[in-house]
């Protein structure tokens, strides 16, 4: 069940709005406010999953409210419900979840509640843990046992060495791993581990030191390694400065 507020200044359209949203029998109508402040005062104590939001309304408009809304921590979905289509622009500039436009039909509320329901069902599936969700770790064998890392903070920098063999640069030395460089790129990526160069993978939560290079390269500088300059190809330069907003 959407919990829906509805604000309004006019009376009749709250109650129009009221019975056609409940027609369909999936929302509770948990607020109707007749003006903007209104709105905010019912928000400062309470939730609800979305607000259709009128726009000229008394005290604080439509619009003013939706800016206000989207900085509470658990902001509603906001779907204005208007009589007039010029302010669509600013509505989508406000990331508006829908813009709706009076006389209201059933057909295109139910549409919107449809649209709703999917939206938080989505949010919350990305929210949730996914059943048997651990921390990501990788295991190493060296001196006949089997070593388990952290990669996060006990990983620094793996590469192929010029014998092709994968080296693993952690917190208890050097070791090797049969697994394919590529293979360990994806199971490392989560753990903030960026692929620099062909040879080359890093924790980029460990680096210290971008230093600008030739041809728009860099060289990296990583905490507790021994590896003193680590590569940038520009192969993989355009992945680098996506990670880093550059």
């Amino acid at each position: 069940m959407l919990k829906i507020v509805i604000a309004d200044d006019e009376f009749p359209a709250r109650q129009e709005l009221r019975s056609l949203l409940e027609a369909g029998g999936k929302v509770k109508i948990t607020a109707e406010c007749e003006h903007g402040q209104a709105v905010l005062d019912y928000f400062s104590a309470n939730t609800a999953d979305a607000v259709f939001l009128d726009i000229e309304m008394p005290v604080l408009d439509g619009l003013t409210v939706a800016e206000k809304l989207r900085s509470l921590p658990q902001p509603p979905k906001i779907i204005f419900s208007t009589g007039f289509d010029q302010f669509a622009v600013r509505a989508f500039e406000l990331e508006a979840f829908d813009y709706i436009l009076k006389p209201y039909t059933q057909t295109r509320l139910q549409a919107t509640v449809l649209k709703l329901q999917k939206a938080l069902q989505d949010q919350l599936q990305q929210q949730a843990p996914a059943r048997g969700d651990f921390p990501i770790r990788l295991s190493l064998w060296a001196d006949n046992k089997l070593l388990v890392f952290d990669p996060k903070e006990e990983i620094y920098l793996i590469k192929t060495d010029a014998g092709k063999k994968i080296l693993i640069y952690t917190s208890k030395g050097i070791l090797e791993s049969n697994l394919p460089l590529k293979v360990l790129e994806e199971k490392l990526n989560p753990c903030g581990f960026l692929r620099t160069h062909k040879s080359y993978i890093v924790n980029m939560n460990k680096v210290r030191e971008i230093i600008p290079w030739f041809n728009d390269t860099y060289i990296l500088t990583v905490e507790n390694c021994p590896e003193k300059e680590i590569p940038v190809s520009r192969h993989f330069i355009h992945s680098f400065k996506n990670f880093l907003n550059l």
